[in-house]
Formats: structure tokens, C-alpha cells, sequence
């Protein structure tokens, strides 16, 4: 395994030369730099991150905070939390930081609120914030998920579905209360009922039964607006668990990689969780935090699919 002092001896330099060359120093030359980059990728090096730590008595790490669900299963097999993963990763990476980032905003989180309190912390939140006073060294990346909800409620009613349930899971969590505030707002504003129905992530047979009942009670029911694409997912499942002849209409949030291999396949509002990801690391990396906006908004758009074809 190659070691910075062979850097170092193929690239003509000092290994402190190569060291300060590695870490982006503003006292080497950018042709310097240049010649220690193409060292390292001939040799195949890898920063000991580790060992750099231990010497300059200092943690590269970051950890990512991920949101506690009663079903063991819908985080590890949600893709939108990889996703934005993969973005927070290629930017850590890139910055020598061995992967503090919230990928949740939920009401009176006790992690949040330690984190937050804490002197020399930074941290960035994937969502938004519940209170209105914020520590500046917390910072926040988001959708505008109210915004989104109008829309998804718009391009329904476009559609022709005109009697539309917003499906949702657990309002405690801030993206989902902003996304169905955006849909009750449009459906409103449009003399439209703005109805809801809540399902449990875990009791299948309960949600059936809640389901079947809301229908019988809702005949006019045309269409889903599903908080995200696992409850659409689920949606999906339990109109053939009920075996409903209707079709209904479903759009949803996230435009994850299961949206596309669904049946029928989802429109979804895509709202970049790469970029997301990305975009959260930038702004904990930021050394001028000063500098930085303590909120940044990236934007969404509708992918249309076939579970709103409405023929």
C-alpha cells in the first residue's frame, strides 16, 4: 500500500510538501498540487485519515442522524435517504472527511435538541425548523414542500381529479404537515374538499380495513395525493389487498428509483435528494459559516407517469 513519502518521492517534493499539497495548503503552488494529485492516482493512494487525526489531535468525522421509525425495515429500504447519503458522501469525500447531518425534521427531538446546544457543533438539517430561534451554527437544506403540496393538489385537479385524499403516515414529521398544508390550501382555494386519511407503517390489515371504510364512506374519491412514494407504494398494495375495482390517480413525493418500476409506474414530484445531500455537506464544510444562508431551498418538478393517466 503506497504511503504519502512515496507520493512524495515520485512527485520530486518534500513529504511535508506532498502533505500540505493533499490538504489544499495555500502555501503550494497549484502546479505542486497538480504534480502530488497525478502521484497519488499512479500510486492508487488513500489518505490515512486516521493517522492524521491522531497527530493533529482532531476528528475528521461526521455523523449522520437518521429519523427512528417503529417499522425496522422503511429506512433501510427507502431510497430517499440513500440518495441524499450519496450526495452528503461525494462531497465528505472529496473534503477528507470521514462521514453532523439530520435527514429529518420532527417535532421535539431530543437528539436535535442535544446537538444543538452544543459549543463548537455544527450542524446542517435536511427540512425545517419547528422553532423560530436558531443557533447559527445550525444551518438547514430543504424543498419548499408547501409549495410542492400546492402543486401536486394543481397538477390533480389539471388532471380531472377532482375529489382527492392526501395519505399520510406520521404528521409529527415537518415534510409531511408542509406538504399536506400546501395540498389543503390549493384544494381549498379551489371550493375543494381537502380530505386526509392516516395509515400505519406496520398493521397492513388495519390499513385495509381504514381504507375500505374511508371509501365506503367517500364514494366520490378519484384520486391519492401520497406523502411519499412509499405510501403510494403502499397505496398501490392495499387497493389490491381490498380488491377495489376502481382505478384511482396517485402522485406522490421523492420520484425515487421504485417510482418508475411500480404498477402502474408513479408520477412523482422529484425533489433531487442527491443534490440535497450535496448541498448539506457544502454547508457544513463551509469555513465561512458567517457567510453562508442558514436556509437553502432546492427546487422540484413533477415527473408524470402512468397512475395519473386519467383515461
Amino acid at each position: 500500500m503506497a504511503t504519502i513519502k512515496d507520493v512524495a518521492k515520485l512527485a520530486g517534493v518534500s513529504t511535508s510538501t506532498a502533505s500540505r499539497a493533499l490538504h489544499d495548503s495555500d502555501m503550494i503552488s497549484e502546479a505542486t498540487k497538480e504534480r502530488v494529485r497525478k502521484a497519488m492516482e499512479e500510486l492508487d493512494y488513500s489518505p490515512n485519515y486516521s493517522a492524521q487525526n491522531l497527530v493533529n489531535r482532531t476528528t475528521n468525522t461526521i455523523g449522520i442522524v437518521l429519523p427512528v421509525r417503529e417499522s425496522k425495515d422503511s429506512l433501510g429500504n427507502n431510497p430517499f435517504f440513500m440518495q441524499i447519503i450519496q450526495g452528503i458522501s461525494s462531497i465528505c469525500s472529496e473534503n477528507g472527511y470521514i462521514h453532523v447531518f439530520f435527514l429529518y425534521s420532527r417535532k421535539n427531538d431530543s437528539v436535535f435538541e442535544f446537538v444543538k446546544n452544543q459549543k463548537n457543533v455544527s450542524c446542517v438539517v435536511v427540512g425545517s425548523s419547528y422553532e423560530e430561534k436558531i443557533p447559527k451554527s445550525v444551518r438547514f437544506v430543504d424543498n419548499d414542500n408547501y409549495q410542492a403540496g400546492r402543486d401536486a393538489a394543481a397538477f390533480m385537479l389539471e388532471k380531472g381529479y377532482e375529489h382527492l385524499v392526501f395519505a399520510y403516515t406520521d404528521m409529527n414529521e415537518l415534510v409531511q404537515t408542509e406538504r399536506y398544508q400546501g395540498y389543503s390550501a390549493y384544494m381549498q382555494s379551489c371550493d375543494k374538499e381537502a380530505l386526509s386519511l392516516h395509515f400505519s407503517r406496520v398493521n397492513e390489515d388495519d390499513n385495509v380495513l381504514k381504507l375500505q371504510s374511508f371509501l365506503a364512506e367517500h364514494p366520490k374519491t378519484q384520486g391519492f395525493v401520497a406523502c411519499d412514494d412509499i405510501m403510494a407504494i403502499r397505496l398501490q398494495r392495499l387497493f389490491k389487498n381490498s380488491q377495489s375495482l376502481k382505478k384511482y390517480g396517485i402522485i406522490s413525493f421523492n420520484n425515487s428509483l421504485i417510482t418508475a418500476i411500480a404498477n402502474p409506474a408513479l408520477t412523482s414530484i422529484d425533489i433531487f435528494p442527491y443534490q440535497l445531500g450535496e448541498k448539506a455537506a457544502q454547508l457544513l464544510l463551509d469555513k465561512k459559516q458567517k457567510e453562508s444562508h442558514q436556509k437553502v431551498i432546492i427546487s422540484h418538478k413533477i415527473i408524470e407517469r402512468e397512475s395519473t393517466n386519467n383515461d
